[in-house]
């Protein structure tokens, strides 16, 4: 069986190019939606109070008019300065006249003791024994002392409070913390209480420009004397 005869492909010039080929359209993809940032708003101005007009003060009247005296702007004074709130320094007078009341009662106590042992020394003398005349002497000297010695101390370790101080109503603290003194603490503000009065009394005098009121006495045993309700 014969095959039909195939027919010649056109031939091309030398050089010629292949015909162009139409593009072919693709289909269109959608874009995703790109989100715009929000338009800034303006800021909200804050309220303002509605506008009244001045009204005249009381104690300030307009200008051009009197005062009212009973409407004038009181001050008030200022409070005292204290260690602690509610806490007042006892005043210059009180202490004053506290040690002259303790003075006056432990010259009291003194008197006391030379009387009842300078009774005990002549009764002893009396006997004509040497030696109880002489312990009776030694007797009446340390009596005297410890009295006069263990007055102020004795009292400030026990409250913080002597007969006179008690009267016009102030106390011995601690500076520190306002506590109770310690023996220690009332025997060195005796010892330096000797010191306030031996330098002419400059110890004493202290208290009128130190600002806590102090004077050598409390600086050396750390304490400071308050009013007390």
């Amino acid at each position: 069986m014969t095959q039909p005869p195939i027919p010649p492909m056109p031939q091309g010039q030398p050089g010629d190019l292949p015909a162009p080929q139409p593009p072919v359209p693709q289909p269109a993809v959608p874009q995703p939606a790109v989100p715009q940032p929000p338009a800034a708003q303006p800021p909200t101005p804050p309220a303002q109070p509605p506008a009244y007009p001045p009204q005249p003060s009381a104690a300030y009247p307009p200008a051009g008019q009197p005062a009212d005296p009973a409407h004038q702007p009181w001050n008030a004074p200022t409070p005292a300065v204290g260690p602690a709130p509610g806490v007042k320094y006892a005043g210059h007078g009180a202490r004053l006249i506290a040690y002259i009341v303790d003075g006056f009662i432990a010259s009291l106590l003194v008197w006391a003791v030379i009387i009842v042992f300078g009774i005990l020394v002549a009764a002893m003398a009396a006997t004509g024994s040497d030696t109880a005349t002489a312990l009776g002497i030694i007797a009446f000297f340390a009596a005297v002392i410890v009295v006069s010695l263990a007055y102020f101390p004795w009292f400030w370790a026990h409250g913080g409070q002597t007969p006179g101080s008690k009267m016009l109503r102030l106390k011995v603290v601690r500076a520190v913390d306002g506590g109770p003194l310690t023996g220690t603490q009332a025997i060195l503000r005796l010892i330096g209480l000797w010191i306030s009065f031996a330098v002419f009394y400059l110890g004493v005098i202290w208290i009128l420009i130190d600002p806590q009121r102090q004077g050598w006495h409390d600086k050396i045993a750390s304490t400071v004397m308050i009013e007390v309700p």
